[in-house]
């Protein structure tokens, strides 16, 4: 597969769902926008949902290295905790047409297992900083993973709601990252 020509159809891509959302996505309007013949274009990528396939899993890399960087800093656990999920949260108000796409699709781990393995990373990376701050002392990894998972339902309900436009401060849904404190000094 010619290199350059898959990074230009995924520029294409991530240049379509950026401007025009995931529903715009069609491997003709790639081909065209891209100076490609259809037949080339499936030369490349079996099908379009292996061509969104892609692009999610170059979005959780990004998101892996945001998280890496984080990590890189001096911050103590909870605090770190606490900015992990505040950036998880902003990219997906920035980033809305890639957020359902890695979040609202379910992708098969069997034909996809790419994509299943770059998000577990990621969910391994925030669970490792929830062992760290968890108050006691817990030797049941089942627990660090509801803890987790706690804490991805959290966020990402909190994306869903603000993406929508219920950030009415009346619920006390207008500061996300007094939120995620909030919720991080209960869960944990």
């Amino acid at each position: 597969m010619n290199h350059e020509t898959k990074q230009i159809l995924l520029k294409v891509t991530r240049d379509l769902i950026t401007t025009k959302g995931v529903d715009a996505v069609s491997m003709r309007e790639v081909g065209k926008l891209a100076g490609l013949s259809r037949t080339a274009l499936y030369r490349h990528f079996k099908n379009k949902e292996s061509l969104l396939a892609a692009i999610v899993v170059e979005n959780f890399i990004v998101l892996g290295k945001e998280i890496n960087k984080l990590k890189e800093t001096d911050k103590i656990n909870k605090e770190l905790l606490i900015e992990i999920l505040v950036m998880y949260y902003n990219f997906g108000l920035k980033n809305p047409g890639y957020y359902q796409l890695m979040f609202n699709t379910k992708w098969d781990n069997i034909e996809f297992p790419e994509i299943y393995e770059v998000a577990y990373t990621i969910f391994q990376k925030i669970s490792s900083l929830v062992y760290n701050v968890t108050s006691e002392i817990v030797t049941d990894s089942s627990i660090l993973t509801k803890k987790t998972a706690i804490l991805y339902a959290f966020i990402h309900g909190l994306v869903e709601l603000h993406l929508i436009g219920h950030n009415e401060v009346s619920k006390g849904l207008d500061d996300a990252a007094v939120l995620i404190q909030q919720m991080v000094e209960s869960n944990l």
